[in-house]
């Protein structure tokens, strides 16, 4: 494994694999520090998979700490941490890159497609909805409609969000609030942005028992991007919103899978 700091403070960690072969580039969820994403990575690697995980800046190995000076987004975080990363990729590998975004890393591809479309080559949302409480149903609504804009709250209050209690880490108190934005109203950005029209690959994967990204959020997310070619895939094991990270074969099997029908020689 590799490590690179980057400039905006955000840390790269790359795993080799084989050249020519389809950069996985993972977007964590809130709070989810890299180290958390190496037996999916060493997985795909496995399978020949260059892989790059990500510390966003603040988070896991990265140098800056947290304050409340800090003043950052999502928009922050696209043409920093992501547009670095995605420049870094490419000079270690010659094949396409696809982002495999995962809860806030999906909602982040999103943000990149809207700002700066055709940064990558394909998109995997692997547990990855929008947290708009109008993308859930019955009382599962209420979360995303009162949790986000509570902990907006705090976060202004207390200049940071201290989310680790809640397993998001501490955080920038801009980034919170851009969550709450989207789980109000449905996007992070204060002015309106043109959606994405943009054809590429997508592969969308859920899982059962996802409190956080459901199967009506996550298909949701991929409405966002109506001109992508949409593979769509759905399992019950392993449950819940992290559960695949412990147990990662079950989202590399259906990478792979995709990957070779989208992104093999034959279909260049």
């Amino acid at each position: 494994m590799i490590t690179n700091a980057m400039p905006s403070g955000a840390v790269a960690h790359w795993f080799p694999g084989r050249p020519g072969a389809p950069t996985l580039l993972v977007l964590p969820a809130l709070g989810v520090i890299a180290r958390h994403y190496q037996r999916f990575a060493e997985a795909a690697q496995a399978q020949g998979f260059p892989v790059l995980t990500l510390d966003y800046r603040g988070q896991g190995d990265s140098d800056l700490v947290i304050s409340r000076e800090t003043r950052f987004g999502y928009a922050d975080l696209v043409t920093g941490d992501l547009t670095e990363a995605i420049t870094w990729a490419r000079q270690q590998q010659t094949g396409p890159v696809v982002l495999v975004g995962h809860s806030l890393g999906g909602q982040l591809a999103l943000a990149l497609e809207s700002m700066a479309p055709g940064e990558f080559d394909g998109l995997a949302l692997v547990a990855a909805g929008t947290p708009h409480w109008r993308a859930f149903t019955g009382r599962a609504r209420l979360v995303p409609l009162v949790l986000p804009t509570v902990f907006a709250g705090m976060a202004r209050a207390q200049g940071v969000f201290e989310g680790r209690g809640f397993g998001f880490g501490r955080q920038s108190a801009q980034l919170i609030g851009d969550w709450a934005r989207i789980a109000r109203i449905g996007s992070w950005s204060k002015t309106p942005r043109v959606l994405p029209n943009r054809s590429f690959p997508l592969l969308a994967v859920s899982f059962g028992n996802d409190r956080l990204a459901p199967v009506s959020a996550v298909n949701a997310l991929v409405r966002f991007f109506p001109c992508a070619t949409t593979t769509r895939a759905h399992f019950g094991e392993p449950s819940g919103h992290v559960g695949w990270l412990k147990q990662p074969d079950v989202a590399v099997d259906a990478l792979n899978q995709w990957a070779s029908e989208i992104f093999s020689p034959e279909k260049k």
